[in-house]
């Protein structure tokens, strides 16, 4: 059995990514074991998701909440939706790094997993009193971070091999760019199918 988790949540032309409607979606379908999400912080220090820097031609980190809070959901809202699943949460820009950990740290019965492709923003993070996970995205290519510091890795799927998978040992294994036929059992795959 392949472990999938839903990029962005389910999303199609009725539901857009990163909401969370499609967060919740995705959370409530068998077919996947999480999901996915980006968070940025605002300019009044709100930690919402939603992918892209800017949304209505402003940049995210100048603008307050409430004028985005019609369209886009706070972290905190989707950690607190009902679910046993994994959120996994990739960092796209904080700077409040205290407040962020202490609102996962609210959250102790969650499979949180908090990733980036940031060396920087995941120092931040990991921390040693956490209940969260904390990995680095495309490790392969960004190899000078100490692993031993590490949770989980996140790979380009076309880098995967047996031999990479062992080399990692202990730590999880996550994939994305999923491009051909899922091979790995023991990995984790970030689907947009």
């Amino acid at each position: 059995m392949y472990k999938l988790i839903k990029h962005r949540g389910i999303h199609n032309k009725n539901i857009k990514e990163n909401t969370y409607e499609g967060i919740k979606l995705a959370l409530n379908d068998s077919k996947y074991i999480g999901v996915e999400f980006d968070v940025r912080e605002t300019i009044d220090h709100e930690f919402i998701v939603y992918h892209d820097p800017m949304f209505n031609n402003k940049l995210i980190s100048q603008t307050k909440y409430n004028e985005l809070s019609r369209y886009i959901p706070k972290l905190e809202d989707i950690l607190k939706i009902n679910s046993n699943k994994m959120f996994l949460i990739e960092i796209k820009n904080i700077n409040d790094f205290a407040k962020f950990i202490n609102l996962l740290n609210k959250y102790k019965n969650k499979k949180l997993y908090v990733m980036s492709f940031s060396n920087r923003l995941i120092d931040k993070v990991n921390i040693n009193d956490r209940n969260y996970k904390v990995g680095i995205l495309n490790y392969i290519l960004n190899t000078n971070y100490n692993a031993k510091k590490l949770d989980f890795v996140v790979i380009l799927n076309s880098l995967i091999n047996g031999h990479i998978i062992n080399e990692l040992k202990p730590l999880e294994v996550f994939s994305y760019g999923l491009r051909e036929t899922l091979k790995y059992e023991s990995v984790y795959y970030i689907v947009d199918k």
